[in-house]
């Protein structure tokens, strides 16, 4: 088998990569050996854009963080994580500048979707505008997504058409 194809079982069993080892390596515990090397599995989802929580320290005033949405199987808006890195200081620009007019004052989330330390202090926008994220997993019971990244914005897609990640 392929290193490709033991990447595509990975992507088909959820798992987040692989990690290789030359045959003869030894195990270094509490330490990271150079005979042990991770082969993340990354992949891009597009995203709604739902509301956005305050930066901390040098991002003081500014977005912290972007709080993700996408359609689940039945069409209903469901949480699927938050992405906080990726952005330059023009992109922090750009996003402010964007989400400014759709804010609102409630959470388009149903009650209790989104984890009560994401929604604290949240900003919350109507889901309009569709990004790009890298993520390395999607978790099967929470349904979140993992190691997010940000890739810009995809005014090339239509907001009704982003699915959470899986099979249909």
């Amino acid at each position: 088998m392929s290193p490709a194809d033991l990447l595509g079982v990975a992507r088909d069993r959820g798992l987040e990569g692989l990690v290789a080892k030359a045959t003869r390596s030894k195990y270094h515990p509490a330490r990271r050996s150079p005979e042990w090397i991770k082969h993340p599995l990354i992949q891009t989802l597009e995203v709604l854009v739902c509301g956005w929580r305050p930066g901390q320290g040098n991002r003081e005033g500014r977005i912290g963080a972007l709080l993700l949405g996408a359609h689940d199987h039945d069409g209903r808006l469901v949480y699927i994580g938050d992405v906080g890195t990726g952005f330059s200081h023009a992109a922090l620009e750009d996003l402010a500048t964007r989400l400014g007019p759709l804010e609102r004052k409630t959470s388009p989330f149903p009650a209790g979707d989104v984890p009560r330390d994401r929604a604290r202090n949240a900003r919350w926008v109507t889901p309009k505008l569709v990004g790009e994220v890298v993520y390395r997993q999607f978790t099967p019971r929470e349904h979140r997504l993992r190691h997010t990244a940000w890739r810009g914005w995809r005014p090339d897609k239509n907001p009704a058409e982003v699915q959470v990640p899986g099979p249909s």
